[in-house]
């Protein structure tokens, strides 16, 4: 018997995405972790096709994280929609 698995839902009020830390040749010791992304979400991402689990997937995105996945993702591997009632 497998387990099912579980999706993490999408954050209305924190963008999902993770980049790395700030690191310069001055910072000692390894270079820094993943950080999630601080700013607050826009679009709700959905994956258009499931993954090899069989589940498609969402996150939310700032404007700039969803700009940054448009550059580095294949053009129809995701939709995006506005969240609506968002508080600014």
């Amino acid at each position: 018997m497998t387990k099912k698995k579980t999706l993490i839902p999408p954050d209305r009020f924190r963008c999902q995405a993770e980049t790395r830390g700030p690191h310069s040749f001055m910072t000692f010791g390894p270079a820094p972790r993943f950080e999630r992304c601080k700013n607050k979400p826009y679009f709700i991402a959905f994956e258009t096709k499931p993954d090899k689990d069989g589940l498609i997937g969402s996150m939310s995105l700032c404007k700039d994280c969803q700009i940054e996945a448009l550059k580095r993702l294949p053009k129809d591997f995701m939709r995006f929609e506005e969240i609506n009632g968002r508080k600014k």
